[in-house]
């Protein structure tokens, strides 16, 4: 839609964005139109003024404004907000679905590469979307609900308001508040949840599994804890209390004659950090475990960017006897590349696979590729979610042997774990 991008008292670039918004709220609820009140946000300028100057910081400015205008049509405007952030008024009539649509274009056009003779620049871009009268009459309040919808989308994405994205980001705002010290109050402690070997029945391993018992919020799941830690830097502190808590947990069962390997989850942060592998070589002298008890998982996403860095790490950890397991695999960005550069001596069949295993159209099929790719590279195979008797007995038939779930036990504390 090319055109104008005239507010209608003038030109953007000439009056504050917020009262050019004001006015066209006010003009577009007079004359009975809807409206969409768009916040997107690109690229980090701070980094690109940092490695290639700010006349190219400025330069990137004006074409994402000049990308933008492009695409809108008389009576729709934009408006730098500052930094990265811009605002888009939309006078329409669009449902959601077409309204998404277009805002999908506004991303993919400010996103394409930008040549500025020195080598093409990538930008992503992502957008908050909130409309009106759905969601408010006000310009104040529309701009507000779409910088939360903003909050809330993946990097190259849109997202919408609601209310109950407006809820979740309240709980989001409690837990990140609730988990400032949490971690020297401990409030954290780990469950094992056990794996099993079907051809014993013993158990031969455990998943550590972090557990949040806040005061004020009781017993709170990991999947709405975990992601605000993450986002709030925790990460790299709690799970270095996570691997050693482990690790001290290990050697305590090693001592007592009853030895177990656990396997405990790292986050990318963790991954990131320099020395990290150094830091597990520590852990593991400190509490007296021998490398060989100690199994480190990761995701599959983990693997993507920073290939070398990420396998120069996870190979000196194996090299100290660590083993390494690939969590939640067939569900990301694996192929037979990354299983190619990265050693692991684990795979682990995620609970979506899992689930699916009794369906002999679909869900076998892609278990028994599994398997065979696994034995084929000489990977152990540990089917995750096993609920049922009878997705056991199918798991079985297709030549897997090591599971894990709740048929078997759910996650439990250190004195519960079945030690036959």
């Amino acid at each position: 839609m090319n055109g104008s991008c005239c507010s209608p008292t003038g030109p953007i670039t000439n009056l504050p964005v917020r009262q050019n918004l004001s006015a066209a709220i006010e003009a577009a609820h007079q004359q009975g139109w809807s409206a969409a009140v768009i916040v997107m946000k690109v690229g980090d300028l701070t980094e690109i003024n940092h490695w290639h100057g700010y006349a190219t910081g400025d330069r990137v400015i004006e074409t994402v404004m000049e990308r933008i205008e492009s695409c809108l049509s008389e009576g729709h405007f934009v408006g730098r907000l500052g930094g990265g952030h811009f605002l888009v008024f939309l006078r329409t009539q669009l449902h959601r679905a077409a309204l998404a649509e277009h805002v999908e274009q506004l991303i993919s056009r400010v996103s394409s590469a930008m040549d500025f003779g020195a080598g093409a620049l990538f930008i992503n871009c992502t957008a908050g979307v909130s409309q009106m009268p759905d969601d408010a009459l006000v310009a104040d309040q529309l701009l507000r609900n779409a910088e939360l919808a903003l909050r809330s989308a993946r990097i190259g994405n849109q997202a919408f308001y609601s209310e109950a994205l407006q809820q979740n980001l309240a709980s989001h705002a409690e837990i990140r508040s609730a988990l400032v010290g949490a971690l020297e109050r401990k409030e954290f402690f780990l469950a094992y949840q056990p794996q099993v070997c079907m051809k014993t029945g013993e158990t031969f391993a455990v998943e550590a599994l972090l557990r949040w018992q806040s005061p004020s919020l009781g017993l709170v799941p990991p999947d709405r804890f975990i992601p605000v830690a993450e986002s709030t830097g925790l990460m790299p502190e709690l799970g270095d209390w996570i691997l050693e808590s482990a690790c001290l947990q290990a050697s305590e069962w090693l001592k007592e004659g009853k030895p177990l390997r656990v396997a405990v989850n790292i986050s990318a942060a963790q991954l990131e950090e320099r020395g990290f592998a150094s830091r597990v070589q520590e852990i593991l002298a400190d509490c007296h475990l021998p490398a060989s008890w100690l199994e480190i998982e990761v995701t599959e996403s983990m693997l993507v960017g920073h290939v070398e860095d990420t396998q120069r790490t996870l190979l000196a950890i194996r090299d100290a006897g660590v083993k390494l397991a690939l969590d939640d695999f067939g569900t990301g960005y694996s192929n037979l590349a990354y299983l190619r550069h990265f050693v692991f001596d684990t795979l682990k069949i995620d609970r979506l696979f899992t689930s699916a295993v009794t369906d002999a159209r679909a869900g076998d099929v892609l278990v028994r590729a599994i398997i065979a790719m696994g034995a084929e590279l000489g990977h152990e195979i540990v089917a995750e979610g096993v609920e049922t008797a009878e997705q056991m007995q199918s798991l079985q038939k297709l030549g897997c042997s090591r599971m894990q779930g709740y048929y078997f036990s759910r996650p439990v504390r250190p004195e519960e774990i079945l030690r036959d």
